[in-house]
């Protein structure tokens, strides 16, 4: 625990953060709040003018400061982090090892990928800027011993932070287009990616389908709020479940399809992980007979 521990009005458990998000806010806008998980606090909410007097001394819209470059020499990721013009302030070492001039300081950030998908690359550095939701890209690389790269882009204050690994193997990803389009032949499936707030990252066309929606409207809309009303309190109990203990679980549920009509769906949801923390849910909608 913290030394000093901080008072009780200061601690709040993920799950009742989230059923009375609006009181905590407000409180963090006065005084930071620790969000416990497993009995332990593991982030601070608070407010954006705590956490830029937190981080002037390591970052401004130049560069970084010297903790923070000593951080990224040691990092093995490759780690580029770009301000608000997206524009490159800092790498890692790996980053400027494999990605050459492509990682230099005041470089465009969208240049490590292909001119062709840089529109793209630049669309979802945007998102991420715009809602502070993270966002993950499977891209072509124009390094040169960097075939494909899955790259996650999250918020970083002034800008983005993005890392980038390398994608499934040729084989591997066509395998995955394969399943993709057999669950969207199926009309049965609908998978979803789901981010720590219980928002979508993404849909699919199923789920779009069944909710008379546009793909792209699925898009940082609340999971919860595509269910009848009598299914919503289970569907964040069980978001909340996964984020604190990283176990899989199934529920039952009524899928709002046309947002109207309820349709009986099981609902299976797994963490997804980035190294050994949770970083957002996997989900699948199966739809129900009976």
């Amino acid at each position: 625990m913290l030394d000093p521990v901080p008072p009780p009005r200061q601690i709040v458990t993920s799950s009742d953060l989230v059923r009375h998000f609006g009181y905590w806010q407000d409180r963090a806008a006065r005084t930071p709040v620790y969000i416990l998980h497993r009995g332990r606090p593991r982030l601070v909410l608070t407010s954006v003018e705590i956490m830029d007097a937190l981080c002037a001394p390591h970052f401004s819209g130049q560069g970084c400061g010297p903790d923070l470059a000593a951080v990224l020499e040691r990092v093995e990721d490759r780690v580029l982090i770009a301000n608000d013009r997206q524009q490159i302030i800092a790498a890692s070492d790996t980053a400027r090892r494999d990605f050459g001039d492509l990682a230099e300081i005041g470089r465009a950030l969208v240049r490590i990928v292909p001119e062709y998908v840089q529109t793209q690359l630049a669309a979802g550095i945007d998102r991420v800027s715009r809602t502070g939701v993270a966002v993950s890209l499977d891209l072509p690389s124009r390094a040169p011993l960097i075939e494909s790269m899955t790259l996650l882009i999250d918020a970083w204050p002034g800008g983005v932070m993005l890392v980038a690994r390398d994608a499934a193997g040729d084989a591997e990803m066509a395998e995955r287009a394969a399943l993709d389009e057999a669950i969207t032949a199926s009309d049965a499936i609908a998978p979803v990616r789901i981010d720590l707030r219980g928002r979508l990252e993404s849909g699919s066309s199923s789920l779009a389908a069944w909710c008379n929606l546009r793909t792209d409207a699925l898009a940082a809309v609340p999971f919860a709020s595509l269910f009848d009303g009598s299914s919503q309190g289970a569907i964040r109990d069980a978001i909340d479940r996964v984020i604190r203990t990283g176990q899989a679980l199934q529920i039952n549920a009524l899928l709002l399809a046309n947002l109207t009509v309820p349709a009986a769906v099981r609902i299976g949801f797994a963490a997804r992980r980035t190294g050994a923390s949770v970083s957002g849910i996997a989900a699948v909608l199966i739809t129900r007979v009976g």
